[in-house]
């Protein structure tokens, strides 16, 4: 599996809190899932600070993200509720 973590999530996390994130992400499997896109998602809070992961359908691809760094055109930007993994 693949793993990018964005430049935003490297100045507002410490290399453990990534670390961290991604095990659970990878031993717990997405907590969310779009059913319209196939994106499976976990939030992980830091304090104040919200880590995005989520899954690429397409390619597995992992992705580690702030919120400050969401491109706002982006089709995976549109809000929606997503359902919960069970």
């Amino acid at each position: 599996m693949s793993v990018v973590v964005t430049p935003s999530a490297r100045e507002m996390f410490t290399p453990r809190e990534l670390t961290d994130a991604y095990k659970d992400f990878e031993t717990h499997g997405p907590k969310y899932l779009d059913d319209e896109t196939g994106i499976k998602a976990a939030a992980y809070c830091f304090g104040e600070r919200v880590l995005l992961v989520y899954e690429e359908p397409e390619t597995g691809l992992v992705v580690l993200i702030h919120r400050s760094a969401w491109n706002w055109n982006s089709a995976k930007f549109i809000c929606r509720i997503l359902d919960k993994v069970t």
